[in-house]
């Protein structure tokens, strides 16, 4: 897999922009406030369907424009790719796949992977559970691209759910019992891909902390439901059970609330550090290196998948780490793959790169 051409029209800060990829390691190299970052975003929004830092397509609209424009040509075991993606300032949406058209952005997932590494992954380890449900749905996305419809069909009926629980008198029992057992179909192979996906990143997660943070700190992770203290069973039979057991013991609860109290979406991704939760007691460098590590073994576990090897984007990692945290990730980072790299500075990369755009005064040139 690789990015051969990314073309942007009034997206974020760029007018226009046209880039012309290399194969292997293409260094974004400009000032804070100069574009780079955004050149990411971008790559990220036609490859996985959303933005890593807004999920609101008309915050991408460039200022004073009414709808932007972003392209990406590609390959994939030597087959073309073209996936494009716009939206105007009402919110209008259309994406283009190979020609084809349509209106959901969740269409654009599975052509070509890309692993992000970006300042805002501190919220994996110490934001809401919201944060680590997206970290994992997008990678199961990548690795399992028939989930997006099953992620996209469970929100939706659990919207639905919801409407009944507020008001019970328009939606009868009978709609109620459908919505219980649509809900249940739907959260179990959900179920079964996260806990099936956490248990394949344990080992690599564990072993990349370490190796990054190199003061023999160990790291763990496990899922955790909302459907009591036991452990999760990862069968489909035993899930069934467990969430046609939680629904009988929260019945009255929700019709209180008036909301789904359980199931994936409720769910959490718990991170350890030395045995002890790290949203709660881990520091700043503690935190970016678990989370530069569950990055990296995302890239492992999709670089395993024939045909998904993915495209990395590093947004300024480097200038966040010390000197030998950096040496560490250089070392980590997976060699012969195709890579983007935002730095302000070309001293805070501890290696070669193959191409180097500077990026300045609204421009893109290529430096050789």
């Amino acid at each position: 897999m690789r990015v051969l051409r990314l073309h942007l029209q009034d997206f974020r800060s760029w007018p226009r922009l046209a880039l012309e990829a290399h194969s292997g390691t293409n260094l974004l190299l400009g000032r804070n406030g100069a574009g780079k970052s955004n050149v990411l975003e971008a790559l990220h929004l036609c490859a996985l369907g959303f933005s890593p830092r807004t999920r609101s397509e008309k915050d991408l609209v460039r200022w004073g424009a009414e709808r932007f424009y972003c392209r990406l040509e590609g390959s994939r075991e030597d087959r073309h790719l073209e996936l494009g993606a716009s939206c105007d300032l009402t919110g209008r949406k259309e994406i283009r796949v190979d020609g084809e058209t349509g209106r959901l952005f969740s269409r654009l997932v599975g052509h070509i992977s890309v692993v992000g590494l970006y300042p805002e992954d501190l919220e994996i380890v110490r934001g809401a559970p919201e944060a680590r449900r997206s970290f994992l749905d997008a990678l199961l996305s990548q690795r399992q691209p028939d989930s997006v419809e099953i992620l996209r069909e469970y929100a939706r009926v659990v919207r639905q759910r919801n409407a009944a629980l507020k008001d019970p008198e328009r939606f009868g029992g009978s709609v109620r019992e459908v919505l219980d057992r649509q809900m249940v179909d739907l959260a179990v192979p959900i179920l079964m891909r996260r806990i099936a996906l956490v248990d394949a990143l344990v080992p690599a997660v564990t072993r990349l902390h370490a190796e990054l943070s190199g003061n023999g700190e160990s790291a763990d992770l496990w899922y955790r439901g909302s459907y009591g203290d036991e452990d999760l069973p990862s069968d489909a039979v035993g899930l069934t059970e467990r969430l046609e057991s939680r629904q009988r013991r929260v019945a009255n609860a929700e019709s209180q609330a008036g909301t789904t109290l359980f199931g994936p979406h409720r769910d959490d991704l718990l991170l350890m550090l030395d045995a002890r939760p790290a949203r709660e007691t881990a520091s700043q460098g503690q935190a970016r290196s678990l989370a530069i590590a569950l990055r990296l073994a995302a890239a492992e576990l999709l670089g395993a998948i024939q045909g998904r090897e993915p495209v990395l984007l590093l947004d300024d990692v480097f200038a966040e780490l010390d000197g030998p945290r950096r040496e560490r990730l250089a070392a980590l980072l997976p060699r012969g793959r195709q890579s983007f790299l935002c730095s302000p500075r070309r001293a805070d990369l501890p290696f070669s790169v193959d191409r180097t755009f500077v990026l300045e005064g609204g421009a893109l040139k290529e430096v050789l």
